[in-house]
Order: C-alpha cells, then structure tokens, then sequence
C-alpha cells in the first residue's frame, strides 16, 4: 500500500504544480496585456504630441522653406538653361550626324 499512496501523492503534487503553472501563465499573459496596452498608450501619446508638434510650426517657417525650395529649383533652372545654352548645338550635331551614319 505504501507504493500506492507514494504514486498518489506524486500524482496530487503534479497536480498542484500543474495548477500553479496554469496560475503563473495566466498572470503572465495579464500582465503582458497591461504592459501592451501601456505602450500602445504612450506611443499614442507621443504620436499626438509629435503631431502637435509639427502642426504648431508657424505660417512663417513653412513660408520660408517654401521660398528656399523655390530659390534651389529656380538655381537648378538656371544652370540647366546655361547648359542647354552652351551645348545645344553640339549635341544637336552629333544625334543629326549619329542618325545621317546609322548608328
């Protein structure tokens, strides 16, 4: 009987271990769920605060980089033109001769 009783309390152990492990598991996954639901609500704080941030630059500072942009484009313009200008010829030449010799 005694082998019995030993096999019975191994049994009733493993069974509470089993239910602990259970426990464990679940306080786990709750807490895995807080945590997520803490980061997903300070990375939509910061979201919101990051978009006020950009939505808080003035009318002027977007102006500005407008009119920056604007001059780059106008000065890439202008040295396209002198380009043009300068090789247009050239290059108007030698497409007429590469067509005139077939190649």
């Amino acid at each position: 009987m005694d082998i019995i009783s030993e096999i019975l309390q191994t049994d009733k152990l493993a069974d509470e271990k089993i239910i602990k492990a259970h426990q464990r598991q679940a306080e786990l996954e709750q807490k895995t769920s807080e945590e997520i639901a803490a980061m997903k609500q300070d990375a939509d704080e910061r979201a919101q605060a990051f978009k006020k941030k950009l939505d808080s630059r003035s009318k002027s500072e977007t102006e500005a980089q407008i009119a920056k942009t604007q001059k780059l484009e106008q000065e890439q313009i202008a040295r396209i033109d002198e380009l043009y200008n300068a090789k247009h010829k050239k290059w108007e030449k030698a497409i007429t001769e590469k067509i005139i010799s077939g190649d």
